[in-house]
């Protein structure tokens, strides 16, 4: 089955761009990282909120918090496509760096995707 590719766009055929399950998926998962709570009129509380957390210094709080956040977010908007398995958290050079080790529902498949956003300073 083919699924509406996100970003949405139109392909070399002048149709809508299309992708694969775990594709959206992992699409899926991007934007309830970087979707802030409020941003989307009819779901105020969907996102994570990790803008809040990117000026708060790094620190051991500030990275268990960011987990924390990722987890608990991830767990309440994907919990019908993906098992959480693992989330790992890290800064270097000015970026944030999130780690998800997860399970495909109801497939059982294991992935592992990154996501990164830069830090300002």
């Amino acid at each position: 089955m083919a699924y509406p590719d996100f970003p949405y766009r139109i392909d070399t055929q002048g149709r809508t761009a299309t992708t694969t399950r775990l594709d959206v998926i992992r699409d899926r998962i991007e934007q309830v990282l970087f979707t802030e709570p409020g941003e989307r009129v009819m779901m105020p509380t969907f996102g994570c909120g990790l803008n809040r957390l990117l000026f708060a210094g790094v620190s051991e709080a500030v990275i268990e918090n960011t987990r924390s956040l990722v987890a608990t977010s991830l767990q309440t908007w994907m919990q019908d496509d993906i098992d959480l398995s693992e989330v790992d958290v890290y800064f270097d050079n000015g970026a944030l760096f999130i780690n998800v080790a997860y399970i495909v529902l109801p497939t059982g498949e294991s992935q592992q995707a990154t996501f990164e956003r830069e830090v300002s300073a």
